[in-house]
This record gives C-alpha cells, sequence and structure tokens, in this order.
C-alpha cells in the first residue's frame, strides 16, 4: 500500500516523519518545518489534499479528525474506491480509522499506526464491533468481486441484527476458512438475505436482498490470427461463457503466447476485462505441448503446437479444462484452477 502522512504543525511534523519511517510512507508537512526528506504543503491546504487524494491507497493525516473531514468532503466517492483514510493526534494517542474501513484498508492501516507509534486504535465500523462477518473483507481477502453492492448494506444489516442469511455456494468455495464459523443456514427458519458465491449466471428472480461474491477461478488461455479485433475476441468470449451458464467476473487472466504482446485486439481486451495478460515462452509451452493435440499449422506459424490449451493449462496451475473451441480464427480454452490451489483451499 503506498501512503502518505500528513501534518500541518511542528509537533505533527515530528509525529509524521516517525509514522513515514517506520511504515515506509511519503511525508508532507507545512514547508517551513520540512526535513530534506519531507515533501513540502504549498498553497492552499485544501486543494493540495484533493490533487493528491486518489495518487495513494492510503492516506494518514496528523490533525483533529475535523479538520480531516472537511478537507476530504469534496473528494469522497464511495469505499469501492476511496483510498484509506486515518486521523492521528499530534500527541499520538489514537489513530482513528476514518474512510474506506473495510475495502480500503483503513482499519488494517490504522492497526499498523497504532503499532509503530503506541497509540490506541479506534474502528467504529459496525461489523468489527459487533464481530460478525463482513462480505467486504470476504471480498478483499478472497479477491473476489463483489456484485449487487447495491444491496450490500441490507445484508450487512441482516448480519448484525442477528437475521438468517442464507450462503449459497458452488461446491468449489464450500470449504473456505473464512466462512466455516459463519455460514450456519438455517433451513427451517424464513430467509431475511442471502449471499450467493458463485462464478454461475443467477437467472431466478430473487426477492430478498442479496448479494454475489464471484470467485476469480477461471482462466481463458487464447490464440488467434495476426490483427485480431478486439470485438471479435469478445464475443466470442461472451458467447462461450453464457453457455457455459458462466461470468465475465471470474475470469482471473487471460494467457498466450509472448508473441502475442503487441497484438491491439488482445491488450483492448484484457483492458476491458480490468484483467492481466499472462505470456509464455515457446520454450515453456513446448515442455507441456505434448499433453494436447498439436496442430502443424501452428507449430510453422508460431513455433509451437498449441498454444491457448497449454496457455490456460499453466496459467491456472495445471487445472481443469472446462471448454475447447476454434471459431472464425480464434482458439480458446477456458480452464478453472484447481481446488487445492485456490486460495489456500485443502
Amino acid at each position: 500500500m503506498r501512503i502518505a502522512i500528513i501534518a500541518l504543525t511542528k509537533n505533527a511534523s515530528r509525529l509524521a516523519n516517525e509514522i513515514g519511517q517506520k511504515l515506509k510512507g511519503d511525508v508532507y508537512v507545512k514547508e517551513k518545518f520540512a526535513t530534506p526528506e519531507d515533501y513540502a504543503i504549498k498553497g492552499n491546504f485544501i486543494d493540495f489534499v484533493h490533487e493528491i487524494f486518489n495518487k495513494y491507497q492510503g492516506l494518514v493525516f496528523v490533525m483533529a479528525t475535523g479538520i480531516v473531514v472537511r478537507t476530504i468532503a469534496g473528494v469522497i466517492k464511495d469505499k469501492f474506491t476511496d483510498p484509506a483514510v486515518v486521523a492521528v493526534d499530534e500527541k499520538g494517542k489514537f489513530a482513528i480509522s476514518l474512510l474506506s474501513g473495510h475495502v480500503g484498508g483503513a482499519n488494517e492501516l490504522t492497526l499498523k499506526v497504532a503499532s509503530a507509534i503506541g497509540a490506541q486504535p479506534v474502528i467504529t465500523t459496525t461489523t468489527d464491533v459487533e464481530g460478525v462477518i463482513s462480505l467486504d473483507v470476504i471480498a478483499k481477502d478472497y479477491g473476489y468481486y463483489l456484485e449487487n453492492i447495491e444491496d450490500l448494506k441490507k445484508v450487512s444489516a441482516a448480519f448484525v441484527n442477528g437475521e438468517n442469511v442464507r450462503f449459497i455456494l458452488d461446491e468449489d468455495v464450500e470449504k473456505l476458512p473464512l466462512l466455516k464459523d459463519y455460514i450456519k443456514n438455517d433451513v427451517h427458519s424464513k430467509v431475511d438475505a442471502f449471499v450467493y458465491i458463485t462464478d454461475k449466471e443467477i437467472k431466478k428472480p430473487i426477492e430478498k436482498p442479496y448479494v454475489i461474491l464471484r470467485p476469480k477461478n477461471v482462466v481463458i488461455g487464447l490464440g488467434c490470427k495476426r490483427g485480431i479485433a478486439f470485438e471479435d475476441l469478445l464475443t466470442f468470449i461472451r458467447e462461450t461463457f453464457d453457455n457455459l451458464n458462466l461470468r465475465l467476473k471470474s475470469i482471473e487472466s487471460i494467457a498466450t503466447i509472448d508473441i502475442k504482446k503487441e497484438e491491439k485486439g488482445m491488450l483492448q481486451l484484457a483492458e476491458f476485462l480490468k484483467i492481466p495478460l499472462v505470456f509464455y515462452t515457446k520454450e515453456e509451452l513446448r515442455k507441456i505441448e505434448n499433453k494436447f493435440p498439436i496442430s502443424d499449422f501452428v507449430f510453422h506459424t508460431v513455433g509451437v503446437g498449441s498454444v491457448a490449451r497449454p496457455s490456460a493449462y499453466l496459467a491456472s496451475n495445471a487445472g481443469e479444462e472446462i471448454a475447447y473451441l476454434k471459431k472464425n480464427g480464434i482458439t480458446l480454452a477456458v480452464y478453472k484452477f484447481r481446488k487445492k490451489d485456490w486460495h489456500g483451499m485443502d
């Protein structure tokens, strides 16, 4: 996490430097208190904070919480995009998680700051206070995509109020360590809210509040002709995932051969899906290509007999193939991670 520590007074600047040294963050202080290692704050303070607000994953303000609240009020959006914000008093007695406690990591940052300077951490998020499950934490810890976040507050409230929240899970995720102490489905009681943990499409209408956690447990291997259009790649993948009853949000990465590093359509696809492209060399693919059918045409074109399958196989850590298709110059392999290697499962 990239952190900025910000102070306005002489005493606060000393404490900010202590925090910065221990947490390896960038220290910003008023120009007249700045050391050679510090960044000097010049001009209007609110304008300065607004300028750096989204350049860091965490902001630690050594000043009164009222100043912090008024300063950041004009730039905060939501807990899924705002950085973590922590406020520390000038004496270093308290470290307060102020904004983006779970998703942004402010609660975790608060504990680190408190430990670094011997302060009392102050965390007020309801799930932490009540000691109940936080879906934000599950999503962050396991790299899930949160879907239908409009109902997140309602489902979280159901947890806090001790209501019956029904978990509906794919077989792959039934043994997740973080969930085992919380999933106590009462099949005989009225259901107040639902939590789905699935990579599949949910087609049945749901009347109760619900959220969906999408596991990133799918890898796609791609082979294609040169100059393939982004639209053609996306259409083919969408059709395939619709037929498999899978969601695009469950794709962890796209895997292919390294000679495709400049393939514009693939680069656009990865950017659109917000997932990484993983490249393998011919030598890496050749080591396992004997596990798959070999194409003489592909061998003479790229120097290896198969691209999509071995790429997906490697990227999924020798996972399970669930689809292999060809269409209009595109070869697509869809693989799932092996259960024992996916997020620490048994």
